[in-house]
């Protein structure tokens, strides 16, 4: 990871995308006016792209205020660092912030994104535009040089790089409204509409079929229709972009066809009231409330009326199910007992996705549909992203190293930041592996993970860190070192991969064993 930071002002589809894209290569810090985030951390970075939203006025015009409002804040703090530009901008901004802002170093960098597809379509770009400084591009474009060399890069003036970044989205919104227009020509005559915009398909000019298929209804979605309208309102009569637009008013929405999946939080809880609390108020604030949301606790636990209470109270905002664990005493018993009843609740188990929560972690409020939408751009069974640590309530966490690859052998000796909390995964496939192993008392995602990769199933990694970890020493814990459970649970994941292990991991997971939980290893064992 190199040694250059950067930051990101906004964390919603484009600045989450950012950071999984270049948090891979460069450090990074986040900052949303939404959640608890460090305006300190920003000032402190290499680099920083502003993300927030530029809604439409009423009068069609694009309203950069949250844009202007940052630029103030960082010029008030003396940041010295590059400043680029990933909003959708009124034409013309660019050139009167340089005006208003000598002492910033502004680009501007639009960003071209599929909302549905938008970590994916950053890691791959069909192009990256960019204006500013020579010297100022140079230094930003040096952090996009894991980007395919093939990708043109358009460096042009901020006029340009405003007008071009409308002109995309107005240009889709043209084929859209051409292609409803064709639809409602056929159905006038009685042609096929799929019929003749075959006869466009085949055009070696035309290079997707994407917005020139019928029955799709009018165009949507969070940018086409406003920067339309801000092409459209921005000058003189646009004939052209305002036939799109009537087109596009008179046409009928159509039923989304595709079934979504569902979505299930399970959250394992033993005699932890206060942390439950927690954990179920981070679910609350998701972006993305999940479907249901299943707490398992077993009937002797002494908090079980305080759960109680805890549960019904949340159930007024989520769908909660408080269920007693009916199988083995542990961690593991308690996830198989929800994904035993969530199979009953959901008859399509390859239809359903389970995000694991300990009672004592806590998500950030973009997890779940960042997550939710990641694997659905991946195809992905299963998705891991980052952990934040905090072992010291009265410090800052400290963000995890996310594996780029996951195997198996790197579950062998240690845990490569991957828990039960930041683990995503299809329902169909946890069924399939026969859930969590109830022998082991600890070590439990560990062994998840490697079953999911023997089974043949396929993860992926989501760069973005949203989700934080507990580590905090001063009460008891799991993985507390000496404890008997961990102890169990050590010996008994020995056991069972030892014969997989090569000598010196076997070595090494003695090693760390004795050093971190002072548990010994032996080969009787």
């Amino acid at each position: 990871m190199g040694s250059k930071t950067f930051g990101v002002i906004g964390l919603g589809s484009v600045g989450w995308a950012v950071i999984h894209g270049l948090s891979p290569w460069y450090p990074y810090a986040g900052y949303d006016i939404m959640g608890t985030y460090s305006w300190g951390n920003i000032l402190a970075t290499d680099i920083v792209f502003i993300c927030v939203s530029t809604p439409s006025h009423k009068n069609g015009r694009l309203d950069c205020s949250a844009v202007y409002e940052v630029l103030v804040r960082l010029n008030n703090d003396h940041y010295t660092g590059r400043i680029v530009i990933k909003s959708t901008l009124l034409v013309g901004f660019m050139d009167r912030m340089v005006a208003r802002f000598p002492a910033l170093h502004l680009l501007y960098m639009p960003e071209f994104l599929r909302e549905r597809s938008s970590f994916t379509w950053f890691t791959n770009p069909d192009r990256l535009v960019v204006s500013g400084t020579d010297d100022d591009v140079r230094e930003v474009l040096s952090y996009f040089t894991w980007v395919d060399p093939h990708v043109p890069i358009l460096h042009m003036s901020y006029i340009s790089a405003e007008i071009g970044k409308l002109a995309h989205n107005a240009y889709i919104a043209t084929k859209v409204s051409f292609t409803n227009e064709m639809e409602a020509i056929c159905s006038e005559y009685g042609a096929d509409a799929y019929d003749v915009m075959s006869t466009i398909w085949a055009d070696r000019r035309v290079h997707s079929q994407e917005h020139l298929t019928p029955y799709l209804g009018p165009y949507g979605g969070k940018c086409v229709p406003k920067d339309t309208q801000e092409l459209l309102h921005s000058g003189k009569k646009r004939t052209l972009l305002t036939a799109v637009e009537a087109v596009n008013a008179q046409s009928t929405a159509k039923k989304a066809e595709h079934k979504q999946p569902a979505l299930i939080t399970i959250i394992p809880t033993h005699n932890r009231p206060k942390c439950l609390d927690r954990a179920l108020a981070s679910i609350r604030e998701q972006k993305k409330v999940p479907d249901r949301v299943y707490i398992v606790i077993d009937k002797d636990d002494p908090s079980y009326h305080a759960v109680e209470t805890i549960v019904a109270r949340s159930d007024r905002c989520l769908p909660s199910t408080l269920l007693k664990n009916i199988r083995s005493h542990n961690l593991s018993g308690a996830v198989n007992t929800a994904l035993e009843q969530a199979s009953d609740d959901f008859h399509d188990a390859n239809m359903v996705f389970v995000s694991i929560l300990d009672d004592d972690d806590w998500w950030d409020r973009s997890y779940l549909a960042n997550v939710y939408k990641f694997a659905q751009e991946t195809k992905a069974d299963w998705i891991i992203s980052g952990l934040i640590r905090h072992s010291d309530p009265l410090r800052p966490g400290i963000m995890q190293p996310i594996p780029v690859q996951i195997t198996q052998n790197m579950f062998y000796v240690t845990n490569p930041n991957i828990q039960g909390s930041n683990l995503f995964v299809r329902l169909s496939d946890l069924i399939n592996i026969g859930g969590f192993d109830e022998e082991l008392i600890s070590t439990t995602d560990r062994d998840v993970c490697i079953r999911l990769l023997d089974a043949g199933t396929v993860p992926a990694t989501l760069y973005n860190h949203l989700v934080h970890h507990d580590a905090d020493n001063t009460r008891s814990r799991l993985s507390s070192a000496g404890s008997e459970k961990k102890s169990a649970g050590l010996r008994y994941f020995y056991r069972k991969y030892s014969s997989r292990m090569n000598l010196s991991e076997r070595d090494a997971f003695k090693m760390r064993s004795l050093d971190l939980f002072h548990v010994s290893i032996s080969e009787e064992i």
